[in-house]
């Protein structure tokens, strides 16, 4: 495609010029962001390093950053293969995938004219199948050679834009709206039970993007609205955002990272839940995020997502100042088949088991970070709790979602409200 030939590429956050990105040549998996000199921002880029106008910042803080918005595990295999690139090599992922990532970051090609006028293309009914199923199969997001797309995450998706009531492909590096994730034969429940965590987080409210299920051809697929992206007319406009892996500085090429080391809870190349809070903690208003955060892990607790780990907790940059993105990715993983395994991808109170999970422990957990009064900790879980019990008693479960799964939210919320540990039904 245009550009392969250069070793420069360009970094703009929203419509911004940050500066020049060239690869490390020690390194394939590193690369080097020279801060232009007239750089004056009003979002902050990043909470893992400063963007010092005319410096360089740390090759391994940059590249953990960027990186991050890269696919992950055999999507990042299948899309680096199809574009003929290495996928260790950062540099040639950001050239062929970082035209629109997750927030407000794009990566140019230097020989881009700019601005240039994003493009999309209107699919058939059939172009729309052939791209879910594609999705499923070959695990590579449904990207075509035209798009400079691309999200994190193991869930097979496809990234297009809801434009006059249809959906649109984004060509080169125009920004999608939606993301679209197929129904697996092996897990026909998922997009289901997930749509359900959805209905419950809005009720509650803790999120506020909207989720559907349709259908295509007899393929069923759940679109979500993207949280990151605003949309006037025919123009979709980003907003910056970063997960807390990114501003955490865990390295991208271990995609364990993000999850706490069960054998080394301390382990300083990890996450944890207070690590997080640390660094929400740390940020202007923070103990808002640390609140937003006590009640995002109430709510993982009660759906049974054992897979909560730092890069499904992101904060969103504004210049008014950062805050907590919506709760997201909040599958009720504990009951579907095969998936089934009680450990949580981070512990609380020193605790991984979720059947041992408790307000109690919670409470504990958050006091440890010593950031807010028990007091207020307390109230805002015991807050949220009534919300959530709430929302299940409210919200009509959908069709589809894996058998007894409204009944078993009902049961943890239940036993948390009483002040037991979750433990199982019998």
């Amino acid at each position: 495609m245009a550009g392969r030939s250069g070793q420069k590429l360009d970094l703009y956050l929203h419509d911004f010029y940050v500066g020049r990105v060239y690869p490390e040549r020690r390194d394939i998996s590193r690369v080097v962001l020279e801060v232009d000199s007239g750089y004056s921002p009003d979002v902050v880029l990043t909470e893992s390093f400063s963007t010092i106008p005319g410096r360089v910042p740390p090759s391994d803080a940059v590249s953990n950053f960027l990186g991050g918005y890269m696919p992950e595990g055999n999507h990042r295999t299948a899309m680096a293969s199809k574009r003929k690139v290495d996928p260790s090599n950062l540099f040639e992922l950001l050239r062929e995938f970082g035209g629109s990532i997750s927030g407000a970051v794009s990566i140019r090609l230097t020989s881009e004219p700019s601005p240039d006028q994003p493009s999309y293309a209107k699919l058939s009914d059939r172009e729309l199948s052939d791209l879910l199923t594609r999705a499923v199969k070959d695990i590579d997001q449904g990207i075509s050679t035209d798009s400079r797309s691309a999200l994190p995450g193991y869930q097979p998706k496809v990234l297009l834009a809801l434009i006059n009531g249809g959906w649109a492909y984004p060509q080169g590096r125009a920004h999608s709206t939606r993301i679209l994730k197929p129904q697996v034969p092996t897990r026909p429940t998922r997009i289901f039970d997930e749509h359900y965590s959805h209905m419950l987080a809005r009720h509650a409210g803790l999120a506020s993007f909207g989720s559907e299920i349709h259908s295509v051809r007899k393929q069923h697929y759940l679109a979500i609205e993207r949280f990151d992206r605003i949309v006037d007319k025919q123009r979709v406009y980003p907003i910056h955002q970063e997960d807390c892996a990114q501003a955490l500085g865990l390295d991208w090429r271990q995609t364990d990272n993000k999850f706490q080391d069960p054998n080394w809870p301390t382990n300083p190349r990890r996450a944890s839940v207070s690590r997080i809070a640390e660094l929400l903690g740390s940020v202007p208003a923070g103990s808002d995020l640390i609140l937003q955060w006590v009640q995002q892990l109430l709510f993982h607790l009660i759906m049974g997502n054992n897979d909560a780990h730092a890069k499904n907790v992101a904060i969103i940059h504004t210049p008014l100042g950062p805050r907590l993105a919506d709760v997201y990715d909040a599958l009720p993983n504990l009951f579907q088949k095969g998936l089934i395994n009680y450990d949580m991808a981070l512990s609380i109170d020193s605790v991984f088991d979720h059947r041992r999970m408790s307000v109690e422990r919670l409470q504990r957990e958050a006091e440890s970070w010593r950031i807010l009064p028990a007091e207020t900790l307390a109230a805002s879980i015991d807050e949220c709790l009534v919300r959530v019990h709430a929302a299940l008693d409210e919200v009509k479960p959908p069709k589809g979602i894996s058998p007894g799964l409204a009944e078993r939210l009902m049961w943890n919320s239940s036993r948390l409200i009483e002040g037991s540990e979750i433990g199982s039904p019998r």
